[in-house]
């Protein structure tokens, strides 16, 4: 068996040599042996087939709800709307004290956003390490 040949094999057949026929087994058993090429390729697809199986991450309990509680707390900004009479007086425009307070409430929406999607990855499994070089090969079938 080549190595083009295995890795067909294991992208039809999967990484588990157990469930390959008996011929196919064992001559990709002997490429595995012999082949540092073939051992990367079921390292990779074993190192697939693990992070396929791992349970999804899940959200803490109440995190949504949390996060909905917070939000309605924000206090709502009205779109301005634009006479039909033409441009605003200076009285109805906005002064930069009201400008200054809808750019910070602006800026703490953003920044909890921008803390969310810091957070949230940490709450996520390691990323498996492909070629680690300590994965077990079972070569006993």
């Amino acid at each position: 068996m080549d190595v083009a040949t295995f890795e067909d094999l294991i992208d039809r057949l999967g990484e588990d040599l157990s469930r390959w026929p008996d011929d196919q087994r064992l001559a990709a058993v002997q490429l595995l042996a012999s082949s540092a090429e073939a051992r990367t390729l079921y390292e990779q697809a074993s190192a697939v087939r693990r992070a396929l199986t791992v349970p999804p991450v899940r959200a803490p309990k109440g995190l949504l709800d949390r996060i909905v509680t917070a939000a309605a707390k924000l206090p709502q900004q009205e779109l301005p709307q634009e006479p039909a009479s033409g441009p605003a007086s200076p009285e109805e425009q906005p002064n930069d004290a009201q400008a200054q307070g809808d750019s910070a409430q602006q800026g703490k929406v953003l920044g909890a956003l921008l803390l969310a999607l810091c957070v949230l990855p940490a709450l996520a499994p390691p990323a498996l390490m492909l070629g680690e070089p300590d994965l077990p090969i079972s070569l006993s079938l």
